[in-house]
């Protein structure tokens, strides 16, 4: 018999599965097909070009002539120049604000990468509850 514990999160379904220990490695891969779009979005830029092109597109903004210290994406376009500029690639998506749940792992998934000792995550923008 499965008694409930009680503790402070929300309600949830419980279930149970049975596997074989030898399926961790398809799982780790088949929850990264699933939610790595989720969590960790899509190529957007691995150049300067990119970038400006990818900072035109989604804000039109022309990061050559009308891009001043202050803008609202400025610091966002600044430290994604220096990401580059360190051999990264910028990835852009979207969590929709009511997928709360989805957003605080989201969250969670993004702190624990960004604390790792490698240096090769780094938020940029990742305000969700805009």
């Amino acid at each position: 018999m499965i008694m409930d514990r009680k503790d402070d999160r929300a309600p949830a379904s419980r279930y149970l599965l049975a596997e074989n220990d030898e399926t961790a490695e398809r799982q780790k891969e088949l929850l990264y097909e699933v939610l790595g779009p989720v969590f960790f979005g899509k190529k957007e830029a691995g150049s300067e070009e990119e970038l400006a092109a990818f900072f035109r597109e989604q804000y039109g903004i022309d990061v050559g002539n009308d891009f001043y210290e202050g803008d609202e994406h400025y610091e966002e376009y600044r430290e994604a120049q220096q990401a580059i500029a360190e051999g990264m690639s910028i990835y852009g998506g979207s969590i929709a604000f009511e997928e709360e749940t989805l957003a605080d792992l989201a969250e969670r998934i993004w702190r624990d990468m960004e604390s790792e000792e490698s240096g090769g995550f780094r938020r940029i923008n990742t305000m969700l509850e805009e």
